[in-house]
Formats: C-alpha cells, structure tokens, sequence
C-alpha cells in the first residue's frame, strides 16, 4: 500500500509541500523518513507494485529535484546528507519543479512545487562563509570591536535618556550578589506537584534573571568602557560555570535551569571576553561546551527538530545553541556541526508553529517570547554576516496579526496559556514590535508600539520574580528610525474590519483598530496545529472585546502547565466559547483535533468566515462548523453553529460562553446580557422549542493555591442547552454590544415553520432547521440567510454569497 501523507506539518514536516507555492526562494527541502521499513513503488509498473524493503541510512540521504517530472533535468542531486532537511544556496529560477530523497533502497513520492516571480529571494551562506563574516575577535554578536567608540558616541550625544536608563540598570545590578548557588533538585511533579513548584518555579525565574543580569551588566561595559560592570558580568558567569551541567541544571532533569545557562550566557561573555583571564576563559569554555553538547543531543541525536521533535521548549534551544556555537566556535570543534545543523532549521524550517501569514498557533503569549528569542537570532545574524532573515514574509506579518487580535487596551490576551495582563508583558510586546518594525523597515507599526507603552504604565506591575528589568539588549543595539522614517505610516483601510490568517487558524473582526477604546474587537481560534502543546481543545473559540471591556473570553488561569487546574479544566473545550455536544468535548491534547477558519469574505454590508472543526468533534459528529457573520450598519454579530451528527448518534448541541461578571437572563430563557462598566453585550438565541439556561461561575477544579494571582478574578458561565437530543441542528445567535459612542439594535425574535427568525433594526436573518426552509416568499435549502440594506445573502457550508431576487 502506498505511503499515505498527514496534513498535520507536524507529522508530516516534509516542505516544500506536493502543489505549493513557497514564499521564499530557494525553498527548504525537509522529510520525514519511516523508520525500520518503508513501502516503496516499484519504478515502472502498471499497475502499480509494492515492496517492503528495509532503511539503511549508513550513506546517508539523496535529495533529488528537478525541473521535470521524470527528473531528465535535475537541478539539485545531494549525496550523503546526515539529516533529512537541506536548505540550497542559491535561488531557484521562476518556475516549476519536481523533488524527492531517496535512502538505501527506499525511494519517497515526488513532489511539486513552484517558484513564482513574487517569492522572496533570500540566499543564506553556508557555514563557512558565516564564520569568515563575523569578526574574528570578540565582541562579535550584534557589534564589533571597530564600532564600540561610534557606538558609545552616539549614546552620550543622541541617547542620553537611553543610556542614563542603561546605567541605572546596570549600578542596581552592581549592587546585587554575583554568585548563585547550584539550584536543588526537583522533586517528581507526579508524586507532589506542590512540592516540584515550590523549587522549579523559583529556580526558573532566579536563574533566569541572574543569567540576564550578566548580559546587561556586559552591555553596560560596551556602552560606557567602565570595566567594573565588565568585571561584575564575569563574576556572574564564573558562579554559573561552577554548576554540574549533568547535575540539577541537567536538560534531562530541569531544562529551564539548563536555559538560564545558555540563554544570555554566551552573549554576555562575547561582550566581556576581553575581561576574563586565560585559566576563567578555560572554565568558561569547557561548561558551554557541555552544554552545547547536550543541547545538541538533546535535539538532534533524541529526535530532529522540526522533523520529528516539536516541542515547545526546543523552539528556544535551536536559538541559545545557535549564539553559544557563534561565540565559541574556535575553542569548540563541535560547534561548526552544530550551526551546519542549525543553518537550515533556523534559516528554512523555523517557525514550527506558524505560517507566512504571521499568526503564532500557540497564542499571543507564548508567540512573545519565541519569536523575541528568534529575533535575537536574526538580528545577530543580519549585523554579523548581512544574511537577512527579516525579509521572510512572516516578519512583517507578525505584525500584522498582533495589530489585529491584540488590542493595546487588552484585559484578556488570547487563546493558549498565560492571559495575566502585567506591565513586563506590554512592553515585552512593544519592545518586540519595535525592534521587527525596525528590522524590517516597517515605521507604519510605531503608532501600534507607542499605544502598548502607553497601556503598560496602567497595567498592573510585574511580580517581583519575573522581573528581568527595563532594558532589552537586542533592541538597544538594532538600527534606529531616522526621523523621516518616523513620520511614514500606512495607508489608511478603514472601510476593511476583517483579517483572517489560516495557516495557523486566527481571524479577527476590529471596529476601530486604530481608535483606541472605542473598538469592537471579535477574536477567533479555529487552528490546523490542534490542541496541543500550549493550545487548547477550543477550535471555533471566540473573544469579545466591547468599549476596551472583554466581554467574553476562554476561562481558567496558567497556575502551571498539566496542574490540576490546567489538565481538567483550561484544556477542556467546556472551559472556552464553544459547543459542547451533550457534555463532550472536542479532542483533547491531540493533534488530530485540527480547525480551519475557511471562506473569508467582506464587502460594505458585512464581514464573513467559518470555523470548520469538524475534525475536533469526530467523535459525535460529521460536521461542526461556526458561521461568523458581522452586519455593518448595525455593528452586531449573527452567528450560527452547524451541527451533523455521526450516524446513529444523537447530542444536544449547547451553546458556552464565560466572562468575568455575571449574566442576566431573561424570563423566557431565549436572551442574556452582560455588563461590564460602560460596556454590554447582549446575545439573542434563535431557538423557539424547549431549551433551558444553565448558570454558575468558579472552576473545577480551581487553581491551585500555591501560585495565588489578584488577576485570577472569578470567572461566571452560560450555557444555553436545547432539550432534545438530535442528529443535526443549526442553532443561531445575535450577539449585540453596546458602549457609549454605540448603541445596540433592537432584536426580536420568532419561529415560522421550519424557519427561526429574528429581526434586528431593519435587517432580517433566518435559521434553516430543515433540509428547505420558507422565509417571506423565499424557498431556500441555505443554513442561514441575511436580508441587509436592500441586499440577500444565503450562509451554505461553502460559505455566503449574495442571492439576485
């Protein structure tokens, strides 16, 4: 039987994909081979005949690509490669071509794909011309040598506020211990949870901050020569270098410890190398050396990333082995193999948990501190060898996506964990957004940078342990705006609201995104990555923020990754704005459990897309989808879930959402509303049978009470149940907010038929509870259908399309 192929990028990894158009130009070539065995076509047969043969990888693999399918015309025969991944030099002329490896005797499917005049050209050099790039004397990470007087010229003329901020940083840190202590061993977290937190939580934090102390200390030195911060930047790194790196730090036993090393470590001692004596340097070397050992194997040898290994942690890993390999490479022979590893997963593969449209799978908050991490990285790169990375269309994408489902004004950050709103997570994302906007040359995302800070001063202040201070090194150090550039921005689009970015499955309806509070902001999950990792069992997942208020949003609290709390109740689909189907969930922490956000479309009536999780809900049902469809002239959202059970099961689809103040419910149990300050949100059900409302607030279990939080408020639940239990229902909503500036309609509803239907102001919608339905002299098999300013649009599960009466 011919090798099937998985849609998940994550179980089948291999790029390009069969029939795409990639987006940078040459394109990196990854696989994943089957272990053991492979089932292979035998050339030429008719028709087609399999065999069993077995992997031999002693010489390594092939990479074949060519310009035709028959491979008459190759472009590319690599012999011997040690992984299968392999990123050319060159770029590829416009055109279409065939690729496939070969192993031993196994040979994979071909595959096609094209290279367009629009792709991005980005040629990235092999290793040996990266290390003849970066200065041969230290520093070398984002500045050399030569540059250090113009450097610190420019701080004491241009940035004296900058520097004299460095400087006070840096005196704080003087005054601080430079030594700590090797941190204890943890506990088994599946014997004690409490017990592992007690010491993992604040190993992480204090180590972390330690770490990083050492590197502001260095750029300190570098800004003003002053050998005392140098001299303190070392002792910090000494203490460090006297922990057993197969010891408590072990990346086996506490891998955040192990981070802490290799996370600002290596660039701290680029900036003071000079600093250390000759025995301090041997020191140095030989713990980073084993440490990049470890990383490597870690990474590499138990399973490739990006090819068999995606976890989240090893996102940041490539990154911190990348600068210690650049750092030490003429004292450790293995680094050159490292970065010939890493060059291709950094430069090609990376991001794992995104697409070129920028939206991060994960979340908001976890997408901070990975893409930050990459963007050291890439900006280390671009300064030491002129390779730059930033011209990946996913860059500025980025920003495009945080501009539209991450409100400045924000009170709930997102889908995936972590929601607390602190002033460290605004300014690490201002920070962040600056320092792309400035790397890409994109000042129209400055007025979006300056809006964060301003939120970040009334956000609530940091917990002490995270803290890790005012200055961000990589953005002290990226190239500035000059004044002209400053004053560029976009060009306004005022009349779009919608944005939908599918390869990652976020889509966002804004109302005022460059207005400030007064905004409506409609933010959407349906993800082809799944719930897992950091993400949740919440495919068709909503946010609503009204008036600068979150009216509605996913519930639960990040009080530790698989806790109580966490496992049982944020990862579960009845914690979020979903449907539930008679009390199950979607898939849970399971890749298969894959949503889509499908047939975008908006013109000056409304705007429109689907969240397809169909996949998600496999269990009870064929098809689970959820129509988003917001009406312009009256700012109000219709939304309609799809339900089609599997054969001989029956659910009743219940409708959830949560918020952080309680819902009023009307009498006749068919409306609710909830108020939060100035700001409302009213919600209509189009439902005339039987049904109930279901109200109660807390969590089960609750957050554990080891990590208390003043921003863990409680949290109140709605869910709206039909009583009968069905093999297929179309259930709609009106969903109407209300601030001052903004008032909501009027909205009655009935039922006609087979029809519901509701009246909003002027417009009409109508709900298919049939196969047909008649709405006013209109006979329709569609799921829904909207009458607006004079137009009729049908909802089908291809999507909405305007009907011609």
């Amino acid at each position: 039987m011919k090798e099937s192929r998985h849609p998940h990028p994550h179980i089948d990894p291999r790029q390009p994909r069969n029939k795409s158009t990639p987006q940078t130009n040459p394109p990196v070539f990854a696989w994943k081979p089957p272990p053991g065995e492979v089932t292979i076509h035998i050339s030429g047969t008719h028709p087609p005949v399999y065999q069993t043969v077995s992997v031999d990888n002693k010489e390594g693999y092939t990479l074949l690509v060519a310009s035709d399918p028959e491979f008459n015309n190759p472009i590319l025969n690599i012999l011997g490669l040690k992984d299968p991944v392999f990123l050319p030099e060159k770029a590829l002329n416009p055109g279409s071509y065939w690729w496939k490896w070969t192993v031993g005797e196994a040979v994979s499917e071909t595959f096609e794909f094209q290279i367009t005049q629009e792709a991005i050209t980005l040629e990235v050099l092999d290793i040996d011309q990266w290390l003849k790039r970066f200065s041969e004397a230290h520093p070398r990470l984002h500045i050399r040598t030569e540059e250090i007087s113009d450097f610190q010229k420019s701080l004491e003329s241009d940035r004296k506020e900058e520097l004299s901020l460095l400087i006070d940083e840096a005196d704080s840190l003087r005054q601080q211990p430079h030594e700590y202590a090797e941190p204890e061993f943890l506990p088994d977290r599946n014997v004690d949870y409490a017990k592992f937190w007690k010491i993992w939580y604040p190993t992480m934090w204090g180590t972390r901050r330690f770490v990083k102390g050492a590197e502001v200390l260095g750029l300190a030195y570098l800004a003003t020569g002053n050998k005392d911060y140098g001299r303190a930047a070392c002792q910090r790194i000494l203490s460090i270098c006297q922990w057993d790196p197969e010891g408590s730090s072990y990346l086996g036993h506490n891998d955040e410890a192990h981070m802490s090393v290799i996370w600002n470590g290596p660039v701290a001692c680029d900036w003071i190398w000079n600093l250390f004596s000759e025995k301090e340097k041997t020191s140095v070397i030989t713990q980073f050396r084993k440490r990049g050992e470890l990383t490597f194997s870690h990474m590499h040898d138990q399973g490739c990333y990006g090819i068999t290994r995606f976890d989240s942690h090893a996102g940041r890993e490539i990154v911190f082995l990348a600068q210690l390999a650049i750092v030490f490479h003429e004292h450790i022979p293995e680094a050159r193999q490292w970065l010939e590893w890493l060059r291709p997963v950094l430069c090609g593969i990376w991001p794992v948990w995104a697409g070129d449209d920028g939206a991060w799978a994960e979340g908001v908050s976890y997408s901070n501190p990975y893409v930050s991490i990459m963007s050291r990285f890439a900006s280390i790169l671009k300064k030491g060898t002129n390779i730059n990375l930033y011209t990946r269309p996913f860059w500025k994408n980025y920003l495009q996506w945080k501009q539209a489902v991450f409100p400045p004004y924000a009170e709930w950050m997102g889908f995936g964990d972590h929601t607390e709103r602190w002033e460290v997570s605004w300014t690490a994302n201002a920070d962040l957004c600056e320092l792309i906007a400035r790397e890409t040359n994109s000042p129209e995302f400055l007025s979006y940078v300056s809006e964060f800070r301003r939120e970040a001063t009334l956000s609530e202040k940091t917990p002490p342990e995270r803290s890790m201070g005012r200055i961000n090194p990589t953005l002290f150090l990226a190239p500035k705006f000059s004044a002209e550039d400053q004053t560029k921005t976009a060009p306004s689009s005022n009349a779009k609201i919608s944005n939908v970015f599918p390869a990652a499955g976020w889509a966002s309806i804004r109302t005022g995104m460059d207005k400030g509070y007064d905004d409506v902001a409609f933010i959407f999950r349906s993800s082809p990555f799944g719930s897992f990792s950091h993400s949740h069992a919440n495919n068709n997942d909503f946010i609503i923020h009204v008036g600068g208020k979150v009216m509605a949003m996913p519930t639960g609290y990040y009080c530790g990754y698989g806790s109580q709390h966490h496992a049982h109740w944020v990862w579960h689909t009845k914690a979020n704005n979903c449907i539930t189907l008679s009390d199950a969930p979607q898939l849970i922490r399971s890749l298969e459990s894959r949503g889509f956000v499908e047939a975008h479309f908006e013109n000056e009536h409304l705007a429109y897309f689907q969240g397809n999780a169909d996949l998600s809900y496999r269990l009870q049902a064929q098809r689970c989808r959820r129509h988003v469809v917001f009406l312009k002239s009256q700012s109000y959202f219709f939304l309609i879930d799809e339900f089609i059970a599997q054969p001989e099961i029956t659910s009743s689809v219940q409708w959830n959402i949560h918020s952080w103040n309680p819902f009023e419910v009307s009498e006749d149990q068919k409306s609710f509303k909830v108020s939060r300050g100035n700001s409302v949100l009213e919600g209509h059900f189009l439902f005339h049978h039987v049904s109930f409302i279901s109200l109660n607030d807390g969590w089960d279990p609750p957050p554990n009470k080891g990590k208390p939080n003043k921003q863990w408020h409680n949290q109140y639940h709605l869910r709206f149940t039909p009583n009968a239990y069905e093999s297929k229902r179309n259930l709609g909503v009106i969903l109407a907010p209300s601030y001052p500036g903004l008032t909501a309609p009027e909205v009655s509803s009935k039922r006609e038929g087979d029809a519901e239907i509701a009246s909003i102001g002027e417009d009409l919608v109508a709900v298919n509870q049939a196969d047909e339905m008649e709405v006013e002299g209109l006979t329709t098999k569609a799921i829904a259908t909207i009458r607006t300013k004079g137009s009729l649009y049908e909802i089908s599960v291809e999507g909405i399309c305007s009907r011609k009466e």
